[in-house]
C-alpha cells in the first residue's frame, strides 16, 4: 500500500470513528431515557430532559454534559468533514435549542426565598415539548450522518478482490 492509499484509509478510518463517537456520545445521550411514546404529564417530561441533558453535577443522571459533549466533538472531530455538511447543520440547529432550552430547566433561586429553597426555572409546556422535539431532531442528525459517512466511505475493512483475511 502506498503513503497516499495509506493517509487516505486512515482518513476514512478517522471519519467513521468521528461519526461514531457523535451518535454514541450525544445522539444516544439526548434520548438516553425516553419511552416509546413521549411522555403526557410535563412534570414527568421535565424529569426526564433534565436527567437526560444535565450531568449529576447539575442534578441530572447524565454521566457528562452532553451539550459540552457536541461542542467537544465539533472543535475535535468537525474539521474532518465539510462545514456545510446537511446532517451537521441540522445538528447544528436542534442543539442551538437544546442549549437555549436547557439553560431553562437548571434551579435556581429567588431573591425573595431563603436560600435554602430552590425551584425549577418555569418552562412552559410548549416549550418542554420543543425541547424533546429538539433532542429527538438531534439525535435522528447524528443518526444519519453516521449512516451516511459510514455508507460513504466504504467498509471497514478494504481488502484486495479474492483476498481471505
Amino acid at each position: 500500500m502506498t503513503r497516499v492509499q495509506e493517509d487516505r484509509e486512515d482518513r476514512r478510518l478517522r471519519r467513521k470513528s468521528a461519526a461514531f463517537r457523535l451518535k454514541h456520545d450525544v445522539g444516544k445521550a439526548l434520548r438516553w431515557s425516553a419511552p416509546e411514546e413521549r411522555e403526557t404529564n410535563p412534570d414527568e417530561l421535565r424529569a426526564r430532559l433534565v436527567a437526560d441533558l444535565l450531568p449529576r453535577t447539575r442534578g441530572g443522571r447524565a454521566g457528562r454534559d452532553v451539550l459540552e459533549g457536541f461542542f467537544e466533538w465539533k472543535r475535535e472531530e468537525g474539521p474532518l468533514f465539510p462545514a456545510d455538511d446537511p446532517d451537521l447543520r441540522t445538528l447544528a440547529d436542534a442543539m442551538a435549542v437544546v442549549a437555549r432550552l436547557t439553560s431553562r430547566l437548571l434551579p435556581f433561586k429567588e431573591s425573595s426565598s431563603s436560600p435554602s429553597e430552590s425551584k425549577i426555572s418555569p418552562l412552559s409546556e410548549s416549550s418542554l415539548l420543543s425541547l424533546d422535539d429538539a433532542c429527538l431532531e438531534a439525535s435522528r442528525a447524528c443518526t444519519a450522518f453516521y449512516r451516511r459517512v459510514a455508507l460513504d466511505d466504504g467498509p471497514e475493512i478494504v481488502r484486495s478482490f479474492g483476498a481471505r483475511r
